[in-house]
């Protein structure tokens, strides 16, 4: 069993991965949305399978050495993306072309402003 558990939030600027990490905090859309949120930790006793699970923001500010590191770290990978806008090749190969060893890690698609 794992001891805990990463998620990393990938996408273009502006397509939501900041406001939907602070709602699943908040419970609530936010407001105001900064540029990037601080790594959440949910802790293992509110969650299904009991490990902690740890939610990273990648924001365009990071250096290309960040996000590798990020990506490296992160156990599940979400691209978050624009449904009015085609989905760019640019995450899937990144974050599967991360090592040359070890198995590829999951990558969740997740379409957003579909409200828009």
């Amino acid at each position: 069993m794992r001891r805990d558990v990463r998620i990393l939030l990938l996408g273009e600027a502006q397509v939501g991965k900041t406001s939907l990490i602070l709602s699943l905090v908040g419970e609530e859309f936010p407001e105001e949305v900064p540029a990037r949120a601080e790594e959440i930790t949910i802790p293992a006793d509110v969650t299904p399978e009991k490990v902690p699970t740890h939610i990273v923001d990648y924001s365009a500010e990071q250096t290309d050495e960040e996000l590798q590191e990020e990506i490296h770290k992160a156990n599940v990978v979400c691209v978050v993306y624009d449904v009015s806008e085609e989905i760019r090749t640019k995450w899937i190969p990144l974050v599967n072309g991360r090592t040359t060893a070890g198995p590829r890690l999951p990558i969740i698609l997740v379409g957003n402003k579909s409200d828009l």
